[in-house]
């Protein structure tokens, strides 16, 4: 008897709804900042100091992001403005993902 209460009271079981690629996209340059941020952290830590001149290099992951955000929307259908506004956003933020890091990395060096 008691266990035909118990089967009764339970709740039917949600189905599971799985992550939008979009948001398993920002959730790994959420990783990248996390890891870039832990890195810092341990450097300041070890060493007393931060380190300076590393904006571009800390803004490239977002910029990858935006990048790849503007071709997944794109492909999904739901994107504004066709495939020149794709190829144009995407190709900008990648460009100035690369051109950040190359300007941040010899600042980095510099600094280790």
């Amino acid at each position: 008897m008691d266990e035909n209460k118990i089967q009764s009271e339970e709740k039917p079981a949600q189905p599971v709804k799985y992550a939008t690629p979009l948001q398993r996209l920002w959730a790994w340059v959420g990783v990248a900042y996390m890891i870039l941020l832990v890195l810092l952290s341990t450097y300041a830590l070890s060493h007393g100091d931060y380190l300076r001149g590393i904006g571009g290099i800390m803004v490239s992951p977002a910029l990858c992001g935006l990048g790849a955000t503007a071709i997944l929307r794109h492909r999904q259908g739901v994107g504004r403005g066709g495939l020149p506004a794709c190829v144009l956003v995407s190709g900008a933020s990648f460009l100035l993902a690369v051109w950040n890091v190359t300007r941040g990395l010899p600042a980095l060096l510099a600094q280790l």
